[in-house]
């Protein structure tokens, strides 16, 4: 892949999310839709959300604008969630709903680190081990598939649990 700037594929990715973010602040903010659901959105996004961009995304991160961009709104996630955290609306058992819309911080984090990684070891760029992900034109290495593996962990538990 040798894009280096910013795609058609960006913009409809990137406005999703943020269109399903306004969609919940929306929600909350003038009662739309039952608190208990608003909930349930904020849990399934933690995998449906960070879980898919970095399984089926990826490649599109090695653009530096495109990370730069997720980066921004990993950080204005976490600056959101801080914000709401003694919300009781959003208490779970666990902490609160919204602590887990910081899986997307921590995937480009992640993500990034695999990546630096890879290119020091292997020389390669970072590929995910999935069958259903966007392939690069070589076989998967033994480190894409620990790193997949890792990866997948730390998201979908490591950092629900921080």
């Amino acid at each position: 892949m040798n894009e280096r700037k910013i795609d058609k594929v960006d913009y409809i990715v990137i406005s999703l999310y943020l269109v399903i973010g306004g969609f919940i602040w929306c929600a909350y903010t003038f009662s739309i839709i039952p608190q208990q659901n608003i909930n349930q959105i904020l849990l399934a996004l933690t995998f449906a959300g960070p879980l898919s961009l970095f399984l089926m995304y990826y490649k599109r991160f090695r653009i530096p604008v495109v990370s730069l961009i997720w980066f921004c709104i990993g950080f204005l996630q976490w600056f959101l969630v801080d914000k709401i955290k003694d919300n009781s609306d959003f208490d779970s058992v666990v902490g609160t709903y919204a602590n887990y819309d910081l899986n997307l911080l921590a995937m480009m984090i992640i993500f990034t680190f695999f990546r630096l990684l890879s290119l020091l070891i292997t020389k390669q760029e970072f590929m995910m081990a999935a069958w259903f992900s966007p392939r690069d034109n070589r076989k998967p290495n033994f480190l894409d598939y620990i790193f997949t593996f890792s990866g997948l962990i730390l998201i979908t538990i490591v950092i629900t649990e921080l």
